[in-house]
């Protein structure tokens, strides 16, 4: 099993980013039926990024639209609240709160995270090709 990080969305959507066209990879894992999930936290993270850089209430409106065709909703996965317990864990170890909440969901599944992050590489296993 894989899960995606947040990078890969923002990468997706960035047609200038040097990883574009691997996060489109990717991307199309999650849609192709493949082991590879999107966990909440990174579409939450995804939005608030995009509001942070400064997209507009219709940007980020298209840009989840395109997304939706990408992320089915059975795609979608929850952190637990055990996974939750250890992002704390990790939190308290310096790590950032939304790389905590993906890696410590990554270690509940025992999936890789496809990600570029040399943070979360640090605790769980990883994958960019």
């Amino acid at each position: 099993m894989k899960i995606i990080d947040t990078v890969v969305i923002i990468g997706s959507l960035d047609t200038t980013s040097r990883l574009h066209a691997q996060c489109m990879v990717h991307l199309d894992g999650v849609f192709s039926g493949r082991e590879t999930y999107v966990p909440m936290t990174v579409i939450l993270e995804a939005d608030l990024v995009m509001k942070a850089r400064g997209y507009s209430y219709e940007e980020r409106r298209v840009s989840w639209n395109a997304l939706g065709y990408k992320i089915p909703s059975e795609k979608v996965i929850a952190n637990s609240p055990s996974s939750m317990q250890a992002a704390i864990d990790l939190q308290e170890k310096g790590m950032d709160y939304f790389d905590s909440l993906i890696a410590s969901l990554a270690m509940e599944l025992g999936a890789k995270v496809l990600t570029t992050d040399q943070v979360i590489k640090a605790v769980v296993e990883t994958e960019w090709q």
